[in-house]
């Protein structure tokens, strides 16, 4: 049983079941829950994408993404299988699906041929109390005030487009105006090496500068947001793209990809650019840094935009999407 946490918290309303289970949860233990456990539920929500093999017949699935479609060589042949097996299950047998976008449902459809009328999209929403432009006494390291820097949040690895925006910054430091460092927060992924040699390969005055912070604390990559230049995000793939919402609630302009979800959720408070095209997007984090005005109503732009996301709007388009489900 737990001893601290969210869980001590809920209402006297709501009950909770520890259900421990080494392997296939979803499919498996959850099943044996439907069949034989009291009392029967009116609705099953499962906010992952693997609905139970045995499922009641209101089920609820979120489906976050499919970029293992677009990037199968970041998977084993078994991870590709899986995922596509739960995500075809899922798809047909879920009475209604949740997708962060509409640039999932819209792979949903493509991949799967679903019912467009059965997916909801629900956007995500941020911590508000940590992504912010409340100045704090919290600092992690490499953080210094005389020292700008651009940023970057997620898996060092191929799908997030490492090697081309390593290069973009490498071609950007080619104005001597311009010192800004580069912080890359995240775990390696795949084809790091790559990423590590490409690095390896540029000036010292440059390589020197692009920080690796390995895993961070939320709290710390609150403080790196917020602090940063510009939030620098040319992803080839995301199902939501989190890190952009919590630049905009920071107060930091933002440089992502015109790809997948990001156009969606960014709309116009962003700069998007092509993740192809390195030398592009150094002109657009130039154009950024050297001119306030600039700056200035994009981040206008992102506090905006950010208004209209929250967990509290997100919850409440989740039950009802759930009491639907139940009739």
């Amino acid at each position: 049983m737990p001893t601290s946490g969210l869980l001590l918290d809920l209402p006297k309303n709501f009950t909770w079941k520890i259900m421990p289970f080494p392997r296939l949860w979803s499919q498996i233990r959850l099943s044996w829950e439907i069949i034989l456990g009291k009392p029967k539920p009116d609705v099953v929500f499962e906010p992952a994408h693997t609905i139970p093999i045995f499922h009641h017949k209101n089920t609820i699935v979120t489906l976050h993404d499919l970029g293992f479609k677009y990037y199968p060589e970041l998977y084993t042949r078994f991870e590709r299988f899986y995922h596509n097996w739960c995500m075809d299950f899922s798809a047909k047998r879920a009475k209604r699906i949740i997708t962060p976008s509409e640039a999932t449902k819209k792979d949903i459809i493509k991949f799967y041929h679903t019912n467009p009328e059965k997916i909801s999209v629900i956007y995500h929403g941020y911590n508000k109390n940590l992504y912010n432009q409340k100045t704090t006494n919290h600092k992690p390291k490499n953080i210094n005030q005389n020292s700008p820097y651009i940023f970057f949040v997620g898996r060092l690895e191929e799908k997030k487009n490492l090697e081309n925006l390593v290069e973009a910054y490498s071609i950007l430091r080619q104005n001597e105006s311009i010192k800004h460092k580069l912080i890359l927060a995240g775990k390696p992924g795949y084809h790091y090496e790559e990423i590590k040699a490409k690095i390896q390969s540029f000036k010292p005055e440059i390589k020197n500068d692009i920080i690796e912070t390995g895993y961070v604390s939320e709290k710390d990559l609150a403080e790196y947001m917020r602090n940063a230049s510009v939030l620098f995000f040319p992803s080839c793939f995301e199902g939501f793209g989190l890190p952009v919402l919590e630049a905009f609630a920071s107060g930091v302009p933002v440089v992502a990809s015109n790809t997948t979800s990001i156009p969606e959720i960014a709309k116009n408070a962003a700069i998007l650019v092509d993740p192809r095209k390195p030398i592009r997007m150094a002109e657009e984090l130039s154009r950024i840094i050297k001119n306030p005005d600039i700056k200035d109503k994009l981040i206008a732009q992102g506090l905006k935009r950010a208004q209209e996301f929250s967990w509290e709007k997100s919850a409440q388009q989740h039950l009802d999407a759930i009491i639907k489900t139940a009739k």
